[in-house]
């Protein structure tokens, strides 16, 4: 049944996959180099600007992915076992595997960001 319904239903499978982590990965990829925003990340919504609202998303987002990569590689693996003998999807999941990754650096680089690149921005 499961097996069913993951060859049926992989192409919209891997849409949500690549677009939800290619997007995660962008965000992570401005963030991370918008220094002046660094001020607000992980705290409450006291001021209410672009920055700020920008910062409150990011905190969201780097909480959700921070549980996405730790069941992604179950769910991963799933997919994996159940369509290893199609041959078209070979590549399919070696791209999601990179954006996999690509994720987990982007959640560590935001873990990265502390109270001394908000000081350094001010």
């Amino acid at each position: 049944m499961l097996r069913n319904r993951i060859i049926k239903n992989w192409k919209v499978l891997y849409n949500i996959q690549w677009v939800g982590f290619s997007i995660f990965i962008v965000l992570t990829a401005i963030y991370y180099w918008n220094r002046a925003a660094h001020i607000y990340f992980n705290r409450s919504l006291q001021t209410i600007n672009f920055k700020s609202i920008f910062s409150l998303i990011m905190t969201l987002l780097f909480a959700s992915f921070a549980m996405v990569i730790l069941i992604y590689p179950l769910l991963f693996l799933i997919q994996a076992y159940i369509i290893r003998h199609e041959k078209r999807y070979g590549r399919k999941l070696l791209f999601l595997f990179v954006l996999y990754l690509l994720a987990v650096f982007s959640v560590f680089s935001l873990y990265t960001i502390n109270n001394s690149h908000a000081i350094k921005a001010l």
